[in-house]
């Protein structure tokens, strides 16, 4: 099938396999110790993008290509309670280092105004996005997939059982 006037035909595409064409990252890594030295805050601000922007590309790897349900699937995520969420999820399973480097981004000085949920959440998701930036600025994106990937799994997961709860109603 080809849209009227375009000189384009229209071809399916499997978004499971873009050959590595989603995969983002900078050129070389920025050097840990200095990113390190960043504020948290700062770290956060460029993390939220990077988190949203692999949450998307995650979404349509995972064969989700209506924009209305990408968007409503994304919304869940993006948020302070539901990044702090997963900043519990993770915590324990990160070395000592990381660990350290999540208290003290988590402890940072925080606006007084906050968004949505409480002042720990909002603390929590911000030390979980200045994680990801922490992640991304230092070239580790097999982590930042595995991270991406794993909350698109959950949500899928808890997407299709609500459905099928909905549907036995």
């Amino acid at each position: 099938m080809e849209p009227a006037g375009s000189g384009f035909e229209l071809v399916e595409v499997n978004k499971k396999q873009f050959g590595g064409s989603d995969n983002f990252s900078l050129a070389s890594p920025w050097n840990a110790e200095e990113v390190v030295r960043l504020p948290a805050r700062t770290l956060a601000y460029i993390g939220d993008s990077v988190y949203e922007l692999g949450l998307r590309l995650a979404h349509v790897r995972s064969g989700i290509d209506n924009a209305g349900r990408l968007h409503d699937s994304l919304v869940g995520h993006v948020n302070a309670p539901a990044q702090a969420k997963i900043f519990d999820t993770v915590f324990a399973g990160l070395d000592e280092t990381e660990q350290q480097l999540l208290k003290n981004w988590r402890n940072a000085k925080n606006p007084s105004r906050y968004g949505s949920g409480t002042r720990g959440e909002y603390a929590r998701a911000t030390a979980l996005e200045a994680w990801v930036a922490w992640l991304f600025l230092t070239g580790q994106k097999e982590r930042l997939n595995q991270l991406f990937d794993g909350i698109v799994t959950q949500s899928l997961t808890c997407s299709n059982a609500d459905e099928s709860e909905s549907s036995r109603k």
